[in-house]
Parts: C-alpha cells; structure tokens; sequence
C-alpha cells in the first residue's frame, strides 16, 4: 500500500533550475510562438503539481473514512449501549443468578462438609472415650522429629566405632557400631511410641503400653549390657572377619550379659563401661523421641490432623466459592460503571473525529493554495526566463497560469461533520436519560452485593451443612437397614 506525505516546498525547490530549462528553451527557439499547447517542461511541472494535489487529497479522504467509520462504530455502540443500559435497569435477577453460581459447588462442599464432620464425631468420641481434655500435642513435622533420631543415631555410630576399632581399623569397628545403633535405637523408638498405649482408657490398652515399658527397661539393660561385653570379646577376635568366631564371642558376650540382672556381670575395662553408658542414654532419648513422636493418646493426633485437613479442604471451596460471587458482582458493578462512562468515551471518540475532519479540510485548503503558488511561481520563472531571452513572441497560453485548485474538494468534510454533530446530541441525550438511573442502579448493586456475601452466602452455607447432616444421616440409615436384625 502506497504511503502518501504531504506536500512541503518540493515544486518551489525547483526554481532554478526550470529558470535554466527556460533559457535553454529561448536559446533553441522554443517553444514556438504559434504553439498552442504547454511544452513538455510546463507540463512536467503541472503533472508534479496534480501529483502533489492528489496526494493531499488522498491524505484528506483518508480522514473522511476514519469518520465514516467512527460514526458507523458509534452509531452501533450506542445501539447497543442503549439495549445492555435498559437490560441491567429491568434486571432484578441478581440474587437468583448468584444462587445458581453458589449450585455448581453445592455437591463438592456438601461432602466435604460431610467429611469434615465424620470426622470431628471421630474425634470427640476418642476425647470423650479417654477424657481427654487439652488439645493434640505432636511435632510440626515428623521428618524432623525423625531427623533428629538419625543424626544421634549417627553420632551413637562414629563414637561407638572407636570403641569396637580392632585389627581391621576403624571401618571394622564402624560396621558393628552401625549394627548395634541401628538395634538400640529401632527397638527404643517402637517401644516409645506403644508406651503411649497407657494413656487410653481401657484397661487392655493400658495393660499394652506399661508391657511396653517394662519391656524396653529389660531389653534396653539387656541389649546395652550385651553390647558391652560383646565389645571385649570383639576385641580379642583373631579374625574379626570370621563368621564362625563372631557368632562364639557373641554367644559368650549373651551369657555375660544376662548376669546384669543379678548384678554379678563384669565390666572389662572403662571402655565397655562408657559403651554401656552411652548405650543406655541414647535408648533413654530414643524411647523419649518415640513416646513425643505423635500426641500422647494414640490416635489423637492423627484425628486432629485429618479434622484440621478436612476442615482448610472445606474452607478452601468455600472461598473458591466465595470469590466467584465477589467476581459475578464486581462484573455487575463494572457494567453499570462502563454504562455510565461509555457516553463520554463515544462523545470523545466523536468530538475527536470532528477536530480532525476540521484540521484535514483547513490543512487540504492551505496545501492546495501552497501548490497552486509554488506551480505558478515556478510556472512564471520558467516563462520569464524564456521570454527574456527569445529573439519571437512568446506562446499566446504564456498568459495564462491553469489554476489547479479545482482538482481537490474537501466539501465531504462538512457532511460528516454534522452527522457527528447529531451523534454527539443523541450521546448527550442518552447520558442526561440513563444517568440518574444508572447510578441508583450502582447504589443498588453495593447494597445487594453487601447482603450478598454476608446474608445469602451465610444462608447457603447453613443449608450445606444441613445437608451434610442429611447425608450422614441417610448414610447411617443404610448401614442399619443393611444389618440383620437380631431376634
């Protein structure tokens, strides 16, 4: 597509040289004084001229059909300003419409209302069941809780494979350093957590957790004192590598360590004994760390937990819920608020288009007057130059200079510019008819909107959970129906 530029002094820049051409011309006897038409160097200039008007009115006629189409745009905006105006005015469905939004999350929210108070029941019949009455106790995190264990656990491994170093080094030493923290702090940290038993009302389960206890006191002196005295019999091994000679020192190191109970067992050295020590402590903290490792009532935590779970599920679509409202109103809102703006927004687009066709019709007439001066400023060089020095009497048309102004028309301006004119009446109109209402309508929005999300989300929320209550209730119904009765 062809860019046009206006007009800016070109044909006058030529002055001279057709001041030259004119001469030139003179002194070859031309143009004949019989001629009757312009040579071709008037004529160039002319047809640089009629370029130059063409372009300007190219430019100009642009203009004009970004008018026709604002006005063909606005004339459509305004129809249908008028229909989405007079649609949101007689609209009186907005409760209704947000009753139908809140239905499509009704069923998800209803059984995770349902969810959530299954298992709140679950957990208040184990409070009610145990009388307990303070709140879950557990760590935030078990893999730290655990992390912790591992690390001591570590820590139990490198000093303990000093003391099992032999002829093999320390990495000989280290392997069973590992078997042994490995066995004193798994048994230690189960029988913790089963000790939490005692804490349950019934006496079965209080029978389970003090036997975890007892049991931990035996094997926690037994398994340490073992390790001990496995230690000294470790030592003196002439191939720590032997199975065979494994299995002996270990079986002696068992029949030493069973005579802790009667307190005839011999510590070898002060090496065993502070293995020993050791031992016990991390068995002590391991038992503690599996005691501390949930709440002290066995399930407790875990039921807090998932009520916690379920219940930030529940709210979680509560608030997808809750936001999509807020959405439908606020887009409510912003119509009614589009609706008031859009007059002056088309009154704009309007008045822009106006200005413009003013400025293009005044810079078309003022082009053409620059063209029309320049071609008959150069024009009368040329022929000037001519006549100066030819010897006959110049051409009859040097007389005359065509006037090119006719070949633009910047009439059209004047058509659209009052149309636009009456376009801008029917938009002030249009504003002084819907203003007030609109307005009272906006008012009426915020109001609604407020009652919305207080009253008829509360509302629907309420009926959630009565269904919810229903549901469980059809749910018991069917288990009972589905039991046999009992003669």
């Amino acid at each position: 597509m062809p860019v046009y530029k206006n007009y800016s002094g070109e044909i006058a820049a030529r002055l001279d040289e057709y001041r030259v051409a004119g001469q030139k011309e003179a002194a070859a006897h031309r143009p004949p004084s019989d001629s009757l038409r312009p040579d071709q160097h008037e004529a160039s200039l002319q047809s640089e001229a009629e370029k130059w008007l063409a372009d300007e009115q190219r430019l100009f006629d642009s203009v004009l059909t970004e008018a026709s189409k604002a006005l063909a745009d606005v004339h459509q905006k305004m129809g249908d300003l008028k229909n989405q105006t007079e649609q949101l005015l007689s609209d009186t469905s907005l409760v209704g419409t947000i009753n139908s939004e809140m239905a499509e999350d009704r069923n998800p929210l209803v059984v995770a209302t349902a969810n959530r108070m299954r298992a709140e029941v679950d957990l208040k019949h184990l409070r009610a069941k145990n009388h307990i009455v303070n709140q879950a106790v557990y760590p935030d995190s078990k893999i730290l809780h655990y992390g912790i264990i591992a690390v001591l656990a570590l820590m139990e491994t490198v000093i303990n494979a000093f003391f099992y170093e032999n002829s093999q080094g320390l990495l000989g030493g280290f392997v069973v350093a590992l078997s042994v923290a490995a066995v004193n702090m798994s048994f230690a940290l189960l029988l913790g957590s089963g000790f939490r038993w005692k804490n349950l009302k019934s006496i079965d389960s209080k029978v389970f957790g003090w036997s975890c206890f007892a049991t931990f006191v035996i094997l926690a002196i037994y398994c340490n004192a073992l390790f001990a005295a496995f230690r000294s019999e470790y030592q003196i091994l002439v191939d720590p590598t032997d199975p065979q000679q494994i299995r002996q020192g270990f079986a002696v190191a068992m029949g030493e360590a069973k005579l802790i109970f009667v307190g005839k067992m011999q510590i070898a050295d002060l090496s065993s004994f502070v293995l020993f020590g050791i031992g016990l402590l991390m068995s002590l903290f391991a038992f503690h760390k599996g005691y501390t490792i949930d709440d002290r009532y066995p399930d407790h935590g875990k039921l807090d937990r998932l009520v916690k779970e379920l219940y930030q599920k529940e709210i979680a679509l509560q608030e997808v819920l809750r936001q999509r409202v807020k959405n439908f109103l606020h887009h409510r809102r912003a119509d009614a608020q589009a609706m008031l703006g859009e007059p002056a927004v088309l009154s704009g687009l309007a008045a822009r288009r106006v200005a413009d066709l003013s400025s293009g019709s005044t810079l078309l007439k003022n082009q053409t007057g620059a063209i029309q001066r320049d071609f008959s400023l150069v024009l009368n060089a040329y022929r000037a130059a001519n006549t100066a020095i030819r010897a006959t009497d110049p051409p009859e048309y040097f007389k005359h200079v065509p006037d090119l102004t006719t070949r633009t028309d910047s009439t059209g301006a004047e058509q659209y510019i009052a149309q636009l004119g009456d376009v801008q009446e029917s938009i002030q109109n249009h504003r002084e008819k819907y203003q007030a209402p609109l307005n009272a309508k906006l008012q009426t929005l915020q109001a609604d909107s407020a009652i919305a999300l207080k009253d008829t989300f509360n509302a629907f929320l309420h009926d959630i959970d009565t269904e919810a209550q229903e549901s469980i209730n059809r749910s018991v119904t069917v288990i009972h129906r589905a039991i046999p009765s009992q003669a």
